[in-house]
């Protein structure tokens, strides 16, 4: 048993599920796809026809005669902690896309659920294996850049309201609750806890019924400024990061590949040892004392992330994202709605 691959599961078959997690979970070694959790009868069509021989099922208790170990909740957000939690009382190991839950308080009882259940609990935060992110980390952990003292990210799109389409936060809506995971998980995780915060999420697009475009500063406990920013009205596209330090800074414009792969057809075994290179055109600048050139990108690897999680089902090895991140970065967006909306800065007590 513990040599056979693990059977997993898929509920919803959106655009998240069929282009982002699918192709990953089919080509992750150690992993079985074995069903798709959809009532939808045109998305278990296109289940049928993307991949022959992977189940449909309409609920997820329909995944217990077949096997199944874990499942990847990559529905509406509104409904990922209830299904998560569906999930775990059936014994399924999980992992939860972003957002991993609406608030702190839900990503908290989510996770004490986790750990009563002693199942393999974990975020699909695969912006960690960004290309450019990795770069980044390399840069800080090889001392290149000294101290360092700014961060920013920020991921620019310009996407006009789909007519009859407002969104909702109510229901997980907005880009605060969309992207603003990503950047604020990769500025945790770099930088570490935050002691204060300013920011601001508004609507500016016409017929937009939830933020649309959000900006924070964050002051990490280590002396780190971030400016996180993200916007669907940004035409004119900024850098996707600049960090500085006391040696020199890196600023890279530009996008990681491996989502332009997926949505090209690409998976990790389709492209082998191409998969999340980038074009030597997309590096990044270096910037020290000793002047300025492109740096080589490190290679993407969202592609480690199934397998990681596979070995946490079989408990041989650690979760990918450990799940109090996300409660760690559910807190700092229910500080952001705070701070937007009584225009101040917020305080984090010290830990």
């Amino acid at each position: 048993m513990t040599n056979s691959p693990v059977r997993w599961a898929l509920a919803g078959y959106g655009s998240g599920g069929r282009i982002f997690h699918a192709p990953l979970l089919a080509a992750a070694p150690g992993v079985e796809l074995v069903a798709v959790v959809t009532a939808d009868p045109g998305r278990r069509a296109q289940v049928a026809a993307d991949m022959p021989g992977v189940r449909t099922v309409p609920d997820l208790t329909g995944l217990t005669p077949l096997g199944v170990e874990a499942v990847t909740i990559t529905t509406p957000p509104a409904t990922h902690t209830v299904l998560a939690h569906q999930a775990l009382d059936l014994g399924f190991g999980v992992v939860v896309d972003k957002p991993f839950a609406l608030d702190a308080a839900a990503a908290q009882e989510l996770v004490d659920h986790g750990r009563r259940a002693q199942l393999m609990l974990t975020a699909y935060q695969n912006r960690r294996w960004d290309s450019d992110f990795l770069t980044l980390q390399k840069l800080i952990a090889d001392g290149t850049l000294g101290t360092v003292h700014r961060f920013v990210s920020r991921i620019d799109r310009f996407r006009p309201v789909k007519p009859g389409w407002a969104g909702d936060p109510a229901d997980g809506g907005g880009t605060l609750l969309d992207l603003g995971p990503h950047l604020i998980d990769q500025a945790l995780h770099l930088f570490g806890p935050v002691t204060r915060l300013h920011a601001q999420v508004r609507a500016v697009r016409t017929g937009s019924g939830a933020d649309d475009e959000i900006e924070l500063h964050l002051e990490h406990a280590g002396g780190v400024f971030s400016t996180l920013a993200a916007g669907m009205a940004g035409a004119a596209e900024g850098p996707r990061f600049q960090l500085e330090g006391s040696l020199g800074g890196y600023l890279l414009h530009g996008f990681d590949v491996q989502e332009a792969q997926l949505k090209a057809g690409e998976n990790p075994e389709t492209l082998g040892a191409a998969w999340g290179v980038e074009d030597a055109s997309a590096y990044g600048t270096l910037t020290t004392v000793r002047g300025s050139g492109r740096l080589p990108t490190e290679r993407g690897r969202w592609d480690t992330f199934y397998p990681a999680a596979a070995a946490a089902v079989r408990g041989t090895g650690p979760v990918p994202v450990d799940p109090a991140d996300a409660v760690r970065t559910a807190s700092i967006v229910d500080a952001a709605r705070v701070s937007a909306a009584e225009h101040r800065v917020v305080e984090f007590a010290s830990r």
